[in-house]
Formats: C-alpha cells, structure tokens, sequence
C-alpha cells in the first residue's frame, strides 16, 4: 500500500471537510467554556500569577520570579501586556493560555494532513481537540499550552520549509526558517527538543543519502537556532534553571527516566509512565469506565490497550514506510528521554503537553493503517469511535459537571477568602496561617479586599512538637486578642512550602490528621466555632470567644 500517495490525494480533498470543522467547532466550545466558568486559580497559577500581577517588565526580565517559577520569557511578555491592558483579574491571566490552545488545535489540522490521510486526520484531530488535559491547560495560567503551540509550529514551519531542496535560490527561505524557529524558542522552553529534534533528524538522513548541498543549506537555519537558544539562555533563561530544590522534589517522586535501570521498579518505570501518558495529556483512558473498587480492575477497565495498540503500529509503519518523518518524529523524544534520564526535565503529567502531538500521530498512523488493512467502513468507524470515546465523553462530563473537572486542580481560593470579605464585620480579625498566604497575597491585589489579615508565620524549623510551635506563635496570636470575632484561613492541601523536603520537620507531619487543625484545637480553648466554610482545598473558621472577659490566645 503506498501510504504516501495516500495522503497527498487526502490533502486534496479534505480541504473543505464538514466533519473536520465540527470536529474544531466542538474542541473550541470546550476550550470557551470553561475560559467563561472562570474557576479559581489553583496554587500552581498562584505561583506564577503572582510575578505577573506584582512585576513589571523590566522585574520580568531581570529577576527571578516568586516562588522558583519558571516560564519562557516570550510568555511572560504577552500575559504581562494582557494584564496591563485589560487588568489582573483571573479571565484575562487566561487569555494567552486561551489563544495557544486554540491556535495550537487549528495549526495541527496541517501538520496532520502532512503526516496522515484522511482517516487519521480526523483521528488526530479528534484527540487534540477533545483531549481533556489540552482543554484545561487552554485555560491554565501556565505556559504549557503555548509549549503544545510551540511544538505545532516547529513543524508546521518544516513542513514548509523542508521541501525546498537544495537549489541556492531558496537561500532566503532557509534564513526565514532558522528566524521563525528562533523566535519560537523565546516562547516555549522545550520548542528545543523539537527544533533540535528536527535538526539533527534531517541532517542524519542527509547524511545517509549523502546530500551534501541540503546539507550544508540546512545547517543556516540549525545554527540560528542554536544561536538564539544560547542567547536566550544567558539572558534570561538561567535564572529560571532548575534548582537542587525542584530536581530534589521531582526525583522524590519518580518523576526522571531512570537512566540505566537496575531494578524490577526503574524497569517497571517505562510501562506506568506510558499508561499514565494515556491519560494526561492524551485523555484516552476510559475514566468514566472506572466502577470497580480493584485498582487493577479498573486499569482494565479504562482500556489502556486501544491507544497503546494503535500507537506501537503506527510507530512500526513510520519506521518501515516514512523514513524522513520517522527521524524527524522520534529523535524529539529520545532527546526528551536523555534529558529526563539525566534529571534535567521531569515526565509527569504537565511535562508530556509540548511532545503530545507527536504521540498523537503516532496513534491516528496506526488507527489509519489498519483501518485499510481490515477494509471495512464499519470496523473503521468502530475504531475511531473507541479512539475518541476517553476524550469526548470525559470533556462532555467536564461542561456537565465543570466542579469535577480535573479535581485535583480544583481550587476555591476566591470563593472562600470572598466568603470572608462578605461576612467581615468591623472589629473582626483575619489571620491566614503560612500556607494559605499565597493564594491570599495574590487575591488581596486582585480583588482589593476590604479587611487586612495577620500573616502567620511559619516556625515549623524551629520548631520540636507542636507544643513549641504554638509557642513561637504567640506574637501573631497577641494580634487578634483585641478582636470581636477571628477568622481563620487555611490549605488543607498544600501542606508543604516551595524548597520544603518531604515530611521536614517530621514532627509536624506524623500525626493522623492535617496540621493547620492542631491550630484549631488551640484557638478552641478560648473561641468557639460559630461557622465554617470548608472546601476541597481551603478552609474557613469563624470563632466567636467564649468569654469575653477572658480575651487571650
């Protein structure tokens, strides 16, 4: 079967595709949807929203940004110029994350066409436009849907670029490529994966066939590349290098390719990793599926095996048919798996967003292939809907139900620090215990609130038992002894701090129960509870004293 000829008759015909533009129309609705929902910012977008709403330009580009952050600084840039336009508010910190996300899904019906026929174009497509991580880091102020965007245009412009041969006229087409890679470069830190990915794969097949003229013209734009990536990093980007404190954190929880593994767990490694890739970013799993209470069951359940057949057949038929797109495809990720092996890039959730697209033609190619191996309408239209099923119906739930929308991110820090401001009487006293401060910091300048809380300190190191720590306490509990009423506020889920070891000190972490509660019990023996205000994350006490003759913490 000539796969080729295949798809460039595909391209032809696809170009005006009902099914196509409902397919983009649907992904967009998602992607709008929850961009309107407007939910709370979640602790990972307080870290780096802070730097933007705080910073300026000229503090963005000279200085590291709160709490270890780390973003390309094209990024930066546009969400700063955003926020300046328009204001701080959760919406417009979005609005970049929005347009990625969205361009990225458009920009992939090209490159699809370029690698697929029609059959797996529609699969593709499908998958990035439904794919339920995709839709949500639309719509996360993070970087990642600009890195999935960065990755696109990579090779959207070698598509272009890499049919002009070797003839010198194109000389200024090759000078235009290396510029519009170097400009990818200042927006997605990983757009070097891919660029280089590119570089190298060309260039190896050039070798190989010995076209030293392409060759040689290639290597003008490789080296503006590599160019602007040094100068770029110098610059900028090493003041966002990964800290001892982040290698630490992500190799606590296996999140590095173990290099040269030497264990039954390292081995086993490869195959959970690509399972949970399945899920985030890919959306494949089958989680709706999920009924039993047996975690293997439900592993089963999620039928893993769909994407995972269709993938390793799709990377067998690139090896054996597509020579130039197999190196082009696959060296982005052995240059991924190297860096991770080395503890220079993590592979966990997030950190698969920018390489998706390549896993994802990957497993449109087999769908395709053997699609027209088994020559049946009605078996290919079975697989396709196995394909989408994950994605599609775990969006639909996600507008259904926008609450349960990737849970684990779900925050309510504005509805329960606007609870408080709502209720706030005069003579009332906030105090926000240590790990709560950055959500209640970045919200304080967003929303202007009308009280002013006592910031908790955090003692824990120096701290021995608890009995200690309420003691290194007392100065912020003299503060409230004057007040009415107290409210307190703190996370009940980010029980650790940005440079924190896990479980340090040991003490504060080894009792049953979460420790901002044993802050409670303490205000408990002198206030009595009168509301509460608890949400999966945050959580809200008002206390009353219950003496007010006796007013002392």
């Amino acid at each position: 079967m000539n796969y080729l000829k295949d798809i460039n008759v595909a391209d032809k015909h696809n170009k005006n595709d009902l099914l196509l533009y409902l397919i983009l129309f649907i992904g967009t609705a998602f992607r709008l949807f929850h961009f309107f929902y407007d939910r709370s910012l979640w602790m990972d977008e307080v870290y780096l929203s802070t730097s933007l709403v705080k910073m300026d330009y000229k503090e963005l580009l000279s200085q590291p940004l709160y709490y270890q952050q780390k973003a390309p600084i094209g990024f930066l840039m546009l969400v700063k110029l955003i926020v300046n336009l328009f204001g701080n508010k959760e919406i417009y910190l979005r609005i970049i994350p929005l347009i990625s996300g969205t361009a990225a899904m458009f920009l992939f019906v090209p490159v699809a066409r370029h690698f697929l026929n029609r059959q797996g174009v529609y699969a593709a497509v499908a998958i990035i436009a439904f794919s339920p991580a995709l839709i949500f880091h639309s719509v996360e102020i993070k970087q990642y849907s600009t890195e999935l965007l960065g990755t696109i245009l990579s090779y959207k412009a070698f598509i272009h670029y890499k049919s002009l041969n070797n003839d010198r006229s194109y000389l200024k087409s090759r000078v235009i490529w290396g510029v519009i890679g170097s400009i990818i470069i200042w927006f997605s830190y990983s757009s070097i994966f891919i660029l280089a990915g590119i570089a190298i794969g060309l260039s190896i097949q050039q070798l190989i066939l010995r076209k030293w003229s392409t060759f040689f013209l290639n290597a003008i734009p490789f080296s503006i590349w590599g160019l602007s990536f040094c100068i770029n990093y110098f610059i900028f980007t090493h003041k966002h290098a990964e800290s001892e404190w982040i290698a630490y954190w992500f190799r606590s929880y296996d999140n590095f390719m173990p290099l040269f593994p030497s264990s039954i767990s390292e081995f086993l490694w490869f195959p959970m990793n690509l399972y949970r890739m399945m899920d985030y970013p890919l959306g494949l799993l089958w989680n709706f599926n999920a009924i039993s209470d047996n975690q293997a069951t439900n592993m089963i359940l999620k039928m893993p095996f769909i994407g995972i057949i269709f993938l390793f057949s799709g990377l067998y038929v690139l090896l054996k048919h597509f020579k130039t797109n197999s190196f082009v495809l696959i060296t982005p990720i052995f240059l991924m798996l190297i860096a991770s092996g080395l503890e220079l890039y993590p592979l966990t959730e997030r950190f698969w967003v920018f390489i998706s697209p390549v896993f994802i033609i990957f497993i449109a190619l087999g769908f395709q292939c053997i699609s027209n191996l088994i020559e049946s309408v009605k078996v290919s239209i079975l697989f396709y809907v196995l394909i989408i099923a994950g994605p599609l119906i775990q969006s639909i739930q996600s507008v259904l139900k926008p609450q349960t929308f990737y849970v684990h991110k779900k925050s309510f820090q504005r509805e329960a620090i606007s609870y408080v401001n709502n209720q706030f009487k005069t003579g009332d006293m906030v105090y926000v215990y240590w790990n709560n401060l950055p959500g209640y910091r970045l919200y304080k300048e967003m929303y202007n609130y009308k009280f002013k809380a006592v910031e908790g300190q955090d003692v824990r190191q120096k701290s021995t038992d608890f009995h200690s720590y309420m003691n290194h306490l007392k100065p912020d509990f003299e503060q409230l002894n004057s007040a009415s009423r107290i409210w307190v506020i703190y996370n009940n889920q980010f029980l650790t701090d940005i440079g924190d070891k896990l479980d340090d000190p040991a003490w504060y972490y080894k009792s049953g129960e979460i420790p901002p509660l044993q802050l409670i019990k303490e205000f408990s023996k002198q206030c009595k509870t009168e509301q509460r205000f608890k949400s999966r994350d945050v959580t809200v006490y008002l206390l009353e004293w219950k003496s007010q003759s006796h007013k002392r913490l």
